[in-house]
């Protein structure tokens, strides 16, 4: 990894292939880098910009990338343009690149697919070349007779399939199906339900499950793309598990990549180690350092500023790291307590205290058991 300064403060990765500098702190979900200056959010190409274009900042201009990559903050490949401009320069041709198309692709549709599978769409394509009657058809299927003429008239790809509860996917070389409805800015798939957008993920994981997934429970991808619908690579997680996998697959941004936003860099992360292994309490760190107590908490346990490669302890779904009991103990104090055993019993038994085990009945802490 080559990191180079392209102004004071703005360092990126250099890319040897295609010359460009790729930002690699936090990030808008559509792509662009972005930077916390004096309480505001700043795009890191139009700061890098405003060096070359004094000004530029505080104008109308977009910050137009020549090589069409969002997280690019290479001066060499920046110019400043009107929105006219950077739409033409989107969908046709400009004097540097020449023929460009970077137009978001409409989503593919299939008639009839919000009532029927795709195994049924095929399925009345043959009958139909077999010589049933389109009335005969909308009849059976339940669907209208404009409805079979435009289904027969389709031409269904190989690679669509059907994904319980009926959503449209696109099959994948490596195995994902990917979603064919409306997307969100981060690219997870989104439907209308009683007036409602909701989660095509969550939708199809529940699907698998049998049952609807809690709210503190997230729909995680082992296949790491948003997108994708196969529900052989959505499983349930907690928030916690879903970031601490994000986090371990190299996938998170943010306070724990030394080029973000953070107050902290590497050599401070360091000291604090040295301080914490020394004996030093996390609340004095927090204050010497100037940062949230639980920042210094994550940094002990290695849940950020983590070195490349390196294993992320996994967080107990109970609470912190260091929790006293284990998720079979924590139910076996709640059966006790239904079967009518007292709290301050139960707590000197374990040698706790009573806010504890109140907390465990009421599942504020433990929530996975």
């Amino acid at each position: 990894m080559t990191i180079v300064t392209v102004i004071p403060g703005i360092e990126g990765e250099f890319d040897r292939e295609t010359g460009c500098i790729n930002w690699q702190g936090s990030r808008l979900k559509n792509g662009y880098g972005r930077k916390w200056i004096d309480g505001k959010t700043v795009l890191v190409h139009r700061l890098v910009l405003e060096s070359k274009i004094a000004g530029f900042l505080d104008s109308a201009y977009f910050a137009c990338h020549t090589c069409d990559n969002r997280s690019c903050i290479n001066p060499e490949h920046l110019i400043a343009g009107s929105a006219a401009e950077n739409t033409g320069q989107m969908m046709g041709r400009d004097p540097l690149r020449g023929l460009r198309d970077r137009k978001t692709p409409r989503r593919k549709s299939i008639p009839g697919i919000d009532k029927l599978s795709i195994a049924q769409l095929r399925e009345i394509q043959t009958k139909y070349l077999s010589g049933k009657v389109k009335n005969h058809l909308a009849k059976k299927y339940g669907v209208q007779h404009e409805t079979i003429t435009k289904i027969v008239q389709t031409n269904i790809p190989d690679n669509f399939t059907t994904v319980s509860p009926r959503f449209l996917g696109e099959i994948q070389d490596n195995g994902c199906i990917i979603f064919q409805g409306g997307k969100d800015g981060s690219g997870y798939g989104r439907y209308w339900k009683n007036g409602k957008l909701k989660s095509v993920t969550r939708a199809v994981l529940a699907e698998k499950l049998g049952y609807e997934l809690s709210t503190y429970m997230d729909a995680c991808h082992t296949c790491d793309t948003p997108s994708c619908i196969n529900p052989e690579h959505l499983w349930a997680g907690t928030r916690t598990q879903n970031l601490l996998d994000a986090s371990k697959k190299g996938r998170t941004q943010g306070k724990s990549h030394p080029l973000s936003n953070a107050k902290l860099d590497w050599e401070k992360v360091r000291e604090i180690r040295q301080k914490l292994a020394a004996g030093e309490r996390m609340k004095d760190l927090a204050e010497a350092y100037s940062v949230n107590p639980i920042t210094i908490h994550n940094i002990k346990y290695h849940l950020t500023w983590k070195d490349a490669g390196e294993e992320v302890p996994i967080r107990r779904m109970g609470g912190y790291l260091d929790r006293q009991l284990t998720f079979a103990q924590a139910e076996d104090v709640r059966e006790r307590i239904k079967a009518g055993e007292s709290i301050p019993n139960i707590a000197l038994e374990f040698g706790l205290s009573r806010s504890v085990i109140y907390d465990i009945k009421n599942n504020v802490t433990y929530k996975g058991v």
